[in-house]
């Protein structure tokens, strides 16, 4: 029998269409076609936006978990596996409770540079075989509810959970007092609780914050030991100046937006489209021999001043405005002034000798 419910929420901040789905529909089935998430098998991933469509959905028995999930790294992955083993116990729905934007961005915190895009994060959790996720628009309204207000009203008023996972840091409600030692404190609790425990690499406890660090400070091997995988980022294919073709090695040039790029430099790694994958050397710099300042390695990435470039070794074609899939494994080296195309040019194939190296060694 279905748990009784409490009275619905008597205000709700969360009836708004968010930016992944600009329909007005109760939920969406996100199958991930022709989109990929390394290592899984995707589910059928059920959006449902906002608290009043949770609501009207009526979901069957939800197993729910609440975080931000940046980067779904090998954390999170624990966490998910933990949420779907319980709601197997029970034959329930496992249901991911997430923000469309960063709370701290919000509460004055700071607003972390995303690992991952909201529609990355939303097919991830699908390759995680997450059944359903319930994205809340973040805003200073929803900062103020406490943990109580956030168990009685979206919790169990709207989604009808009676069945909490909390990660080992996972904390939500005013001031992030909502942590799981906070709720076992509560005289009484409306919902079962269960921690899930926390994955470790070196001795710390994996998080997004730790990626964001690692990735920050090019330590690119750390950030794929903390992800589960190697770091890359999507982005449209913008027009550039075509330098790079004029003297024989077109280049792609991404407009990254919003979110996380390592330091100025160049790096091997990998390109991928429509199943398609070619080797890549990325720069990501201020391209000094035309013009731009020099930036010591280590320089943080600058969207006003930095370039981010690939060569798809073996591409032939356009892709201009087109989404394309970068991977960076390894650092290469600094981006320095040259004293012309020439040895320019002798460079970039010294670095293409080393991008053949590390392919070959990665396909052995």
């Amino acid at each position: 029998m279905r748990p009784a419910r409490v009275r619905p929420p008597r205000w709700d901040p969360f009836h708004r269409s968010c930016a992944v789905d600009p329909s007005d529909s109760v939920a969406q089935t996100v199958d991930g076609t022709g989109k990929r998430v390394p290592g899984k098998d995707r589910a059928q991933l059920r959006i449902i936006h906002g608290l009043q469509e949770a609501l009207a959905a009526g979901l069957e028995k939800p197993v729910c978990t609440v975080g931000f999930f940046d980067g779904v790294h090998r954390g999170h992955s624990l966490v998910l596996e933990d949420l779907r083993n319980w709601a197997q116990e029970i034959e329930g729905t496992p249901t991911v409770i997430t923000f469309d934007r960063h709370p701290k961005g919000i509460i004055g915190a700071g607003d972390p540079i995303p690992i991952t895009p909201l529609e990355e994060r939303l097919e991830r959790l699908a390759g995680e075989r997450v059944e359903v996720t319930i994205l809340l628009p973040f805003d200073e309204e929803l900062s103020r509810w406490s943990p109580e207000r956030f168990i009685e009203e979206a919790l169990v008023g709207a989604v009808g959970c009676r069945h909490l996972l909390m990660g080992f840091d996972s904390a939500f409600g005013a001031g992030a007092r909502g942590t799981a030692e906070y709720l076992k404190s509560l005289p009484s609790l409306a919902v079962e609780l269960r921690e899930s425990r926390p994955v470790e690499v070196d001795g710390e406890p994996v998080s997004s914050t730790a990626i964001r660090k690692a990735v920050i400070s090019g330590e690119l091997d750390r950030a794929a030991s903390l992800l589960g995988r190697p770091y890359g980022l999507r982005a449209p294919v913008i027009s550039g100046e075509r330098r790079g073709q004029m003297i024989g090695f077109p280049t792609a040039n991404l407009d990254p937006g919003f979110v996380l790029v390592p330091p100025v430099g160049v790096y091997l790694g990998l390109a991928r489209r429509q199943g398609k994958i070619w080797p890549a050397a990325i720069n990501i710099g201020r391209r000094p021999t035309f013009g731009g300042e020099e930036a010591a390695e280590g320089t943080p990435f600058d969207p006003r001043l930095d370039r981010f470039e690939a060569h798809l070794v073996g591409f032939d074609g356009d892709l201009y405005g087109v989404i394309l899939e970068v991977e960076m494994h390894r650092f290469l080296r600094g981006e320095k002034r040259f004293d012309g195309v020439k040895e320019l040019c002798q460079q970039i194939k010294l670095d293409l000798e080393d991008l053949d190296r590390w392919w070959r060694s990665r396909e052995g």
